[in-house]
């Protein structure tokens, strides 16, 4: 967290998730800081460490008061990796899709070897020992958690791979696997046809949403939310240069999550 809050912005709402070791870790700062300050002799011991801890927790707090403004308004955006690095900022691609491999590479390389770099300067040409000793510490913890991360979504981009693969399968060997059977009414009266509503899907118009969606029965609004997400990356139009195909694409997605957000409401 001390050197995140450095190199990072515009935190989203992933950063609100239960992270009270930052909290306690800005309240731990601020109490070592008015420790070394009001105790004699301290804080000409501890004033890298103070200033640099002092600092990161007002930028933490900062940042947790903007991601939690934007979440009120309904603006906030997710975020995998707790933040945008400023690199990205400088270089353009903040706000690009096709710049996730670049923030995958600065946050897992480039961000730890920044934090390293200047522990060394700090050492090398400061002599501050403490506080460069604290930044090599944490520039090991960021590409750790950073690796963490990656493993992970590399094992959920595989899984959801393998499950649009059995979709893509199972709907090419029987297109009708995606119809639902209706249920047997021997014995019952004849029901009455019922007029449907404008807007309201019928039963082709499901299965098509549901193809677009790699959905098989039974179908459910978690996994229709998981697989718009994955499949809006590579059709977005702000990926694809607001291109004619990509604006199709995208609006069967959007109308098929649409259907099924109705009818599981």
């Amino acid at each position: 967290m001390p050197a995140i809050v450095f190199l990072r912005s515009s935190f989203g709402f992933s950063f609100l998730s239960p992270k009270s070791v930052f909290i306690a870790f800005s309240w731990a700062m601020l109490l070592f800081a008015v420790y070394s300050w009001l105790e004699p002799g301290a804080w000409a011991k501890y004033w890298a460490v103070s200033g640099f801890g002092t600092c990161a927790a007002i930028l933490y707090l900062v940042h947790l008061l903007t991601a939690f403004t934007r979440e009120l308004s309904r603006k906030g955006a997710h975020d995998f990796y707790v933040g945008t690095s400023h690199l990205l900022r400088l270089a353009g691609n903040s706000t690009s899709r096709s710049s996730e491999r670049l923030a995958t590479t600065i946050h897992l390389w480039v961000e730890p070897a920044i934090v390293l770099f200047v522990a060394a300067l700090l050492r090398g040409f400061m002599g501050e020992g403490r506080l460069s000793q604290g930044l090599a510490i944490i520039a090991f913890a960021m590409w750790g958690k950073e690796f963490v991360n990656h493993w992970y979504r590399l094992r959920q981009q595989k899984k959801q791979q393998d499950v649009f693969a059995d979709a893509e399968e199972a709907i090419e060997e029987n297109p009708t696997m995606t119809r639902a059977t209706a249920p047997s009414a021997l014995g019952r009266k004849a029901r009455a046809k019922r007029v449907r509503a404008a807007g309201e899907a019928g039963e082709g118009d499901e299965r098509k949403f549901a193809e677009a969606l790699r959905l098989l029965p039974p179908y459910s609004l978690a996994q229709a939310e998981q697989n718009y997400r994955v499949l809006i990356k590579d059709c977005h139009p702000d990926a694809n240069d607001q291109s004619e195909e990509s604006n199709e694409r995208a609006a069967t997605l959007n109308e098929a999550l649409e259907h099924f957000r109705r009818k599981f409401a």
